[in-house]
């Protein structure tokens, strides 16, 4: 689909001219799961429990038996060891005990070229996450070095559109068509089986009565607060959820000059608006794009030319011996 007819506009002259109410009030409120967080090091907290057990009954037995013997020099190195040992246990577990919060979001202004009575915007926004954990440990680490050597940061950029239409009779009143995102309902929060490529239009009404957008899962795609309540399991067993709404302290245009900062290119992002409201019937466009799946497929690449298409890789120790020439790897892809 053809994506010409839209003209990004200046944020300011759009100020100038419109004022930002259109733009705070109309931020999609997003509700999202406190429990979307980094795979946790459960075995380092295992071993952690364990050492801590060890040492306080080896200091308890060192006391009864204190009159009879004691030697310093095992009692000592004993404590020093399993300190040692318990505090890298400790930081590796509170490490990877990380929550993933949506933290901002930022926003892109676009309006038609047509000529007529009728002029169509579209107010583009990116909620952004504090990152993202593919449910895969193993792809999960080559992701976060991808985000690391070629990013250069670990946030995840989502993006939800919002048409509206303006009458040249009331030129200041934007009316709102509805929202296009990509709609995650009925995916399992982890699942691996992720498509990118299901955009969807909603008309404005989907929004009456509370129904705010929430994260479908750890793609942060979204569905509606309604279809969340009819998933029981991923209802509760994700719970509490977080209520997310948008002021000027977290709401931010967002400037070519950043683009260059998050390395925009290799986000993936298409940011020209996707829908064409002026020839109707918008339920029925569709918007397909290769780009969605960029990151994705960067990943599977460098499996595929360093592990193998063959091998099934799931957990860490799969990529044992491998880290260091996969991380040489997307460093080449900067050159």
């Amino acid at each position: 689909m053809s994506n010409s007819d839209w003209k990004k506009v200046d944020f300011q002259e759009f100020i100038n001219q419109f004022g930002d109410q259109a733009v705070i009030i109309n931020a999609p409120i997003i509700l999202h799961s406190k429990k979307d967080k980094e795979h946790e090091a459960f075995k380092s907290l295992v071993t952690l429990i364990f050492i801590i057990g060890f040492t306080f009954i080896y200091i308890a037995i060192s006391i009864m038996v204190l009159p009879i013997y004691f030697n310093p020099y095992i009692f000592y190195p004993i404590l020093l060891v399993s300190g040692s040992i318990s505090g890298i246990l400790l930081y590796n577990f509170i490490h990877t005990n990380v929550y993933i919060k949506l933290i901002e979001c930022w926003f892109e202004i676009y309006q038609d070229l047509l000529d007529d009575n009728t002029a169509y915007f579209c107010f583009s926004y990116y909620p952004i996450f504090s990152g993202k954990c593919l449910p895969n440990k193993a792809k999960n680490i080559i992701y976060k070095l991808y985000q690391n050597e070629l990013l250069k940061n670990k946030l995840d950029v989502t993006q939800v559109e919002v048409y509206f239409k303006v009458s040249s009779s009331q030129p200041k009143e934007f009316i709102p068509i509805g929202y296009f995102f990509q709609y995650g309902e009925g995916i399992p929060y982890k699942s691996e089986e992720i498509n990118r490529n299901t955009w969807k239009f909603f008309p404005i009404e989907k929004s009456q009565n509370d129904n705010y957008l929430a994260t479908a899962n750890w793609d942060h795609q979204y569905e509606w607060r309604n279809d969340l309540e009819l998933d029981y399991d991923k209802l509760n067993d994700y719970a509490p959820w977080i209520l997310h709404r948008w002021d000027h302290q977290n709401l931010k245009p967002l400037t070519d000059k950043y683009k260059l900062t998050l390395n925009w290119d290799l986000q993936p992002i298409n940011e020209t608006p996707k829908l064409k409201p002026w020839l109707g019937k918008l339920e029925t466009q569709e918007f397909d794009d290769f780009k969605s799946y960029k990151d994705l497929q960067i990943v599977n690449e460098v499996i595929e030319r360093i592990i193998g298409s063959d091998k099934n890789i799931k957990k860490l120790k799969d990529l044992r011996g491998y880290l260091f020439e996969i991380k040489a790897y997307f460093r080449d892809l900067i050159k």
